[in-house]
């Protein structure tokens, strides 16, 4: 099995709901120009709850709650916005343009109904360690009236996995839930969850003649009482592929045992058998029902 990359995904959606739990201070650090609409403030938040900062790990799922927006022209009692998500990097080169996320032919909707948000996962083309601008540019379809903000942020590595390196480096390192579609962000996982600790563009190793490579590799599970949960000291019996391995790593985690002691260390060992360069990623786990 290979993931494909995850990409930066740009939604702009409604949210239908008779209350949308997002209380929590407004996202600051923000610049906004605009004329006709307005709103509240800005009301971020991920799978843990609330957030308000502008660090975001790759991988990383937001949504962006516009609150209490109004100004828009009514059409047969309709309104009928439109959106435009750019990212730009530090050289103010576009990295992402995502235009008119609301076709011609979408459907109005009601004052009543308009929770406007938008949803961004952090990732390639993006990556981690660089600095962005996000610009978002909201429009009234009816009017000239529009909303338009941006801000600085900052995609990061995930601090809760610790790293050694002696030769071997990486570009990219996550952990990442198939189930929950989502980069994990908190290290809480549920009990039978499925996650993987994901390596992109690792590089460092011996290559031979016929494009494969012998690394070493082994992860284990250790709960905090000592227990050895789980253990796997030969991940890779036989010569891989060498372009396979540089395009991506993934390491599967499963804790299925019930009263686990937290929190559970989860250890992997690269090494490449000719060179002797190494790597060791060790990081802990909370794992809830």
């Amino acid at each position: 099995m290979k993931f494909k990359n995850l990409f930066l995904i740009l939604l702009a959606s409604f949210y239908f709901s008779c209350e949308v739990n997002v209380s929590h201070e407004y996202l600051q650090d923000v610049t906004v120009q605009s004329e006709g609409l307005s709103c509240d403030g800005i009301k971020v938040t991920n799978y843990t709850g609330k957030i308000n900062r502008t660090k975001f790990h790759y991988g990383e799922r937001v949504y962006f709650f516009y609150e209490n927006m109004t100004g828009f022209t009514l059409q047969d009692n309709l309104v009928h916005p439109n959106m435009d998500i750019y990212v730009l990097n530090k050289k103010g080169d576009t990295v992402i343009a995502n235009l008119n996320l609301f076709p011609k032919d979408a459907q109005g909707y009601t004052e009543a109904d308009l929770n406007l948000r938008s949803e961004l996962i952090f990732a390639k083309p993006m990556l981690p360690n660089n600095e962005y601008v996000a610009i978002i540019n909201i429009r009234d379809k009816n009017s000239n009236a529009y909303y338009n903000w941006s801000t600085n942020f900052e995609i990061i590595d995930n601090p809760l996995l610790k790293t050694k390196k002696d030769g071997l480096r990486y570009d990219i390192q996550y952990l990442y839930s198939k189930e929950r579609t989502i980069g994990i962000v908190d290290n809480v996982i549920k009990r039978n969850e499925k996650v993987y600790l994901i390596i992109e563009d690792l590089s460092g190793f011996d290559i031979d003649e016929y494009g494969s490579t012998n690394i070493e590799a082994s992860i284990s599970l250790t709960s905090a009482d000592g227990t050895l949960i789980n253990k796997n000291d030969d991940m890779f019996p036989n010569l891989i592929n060498a372009q396979d391995l540089k395009d991506q790593l993934y390491a599967s985690i499963q804790v299925t045992s019930a009263n686990v002691k937290n929190p559970v260390t989860c250890t992997l060992k690269l090494k490449d058998a000719k060179s002797g360069h190494s790597l060791e990623t060790t990081f802990d786990l909370t794992v809830v029902e």
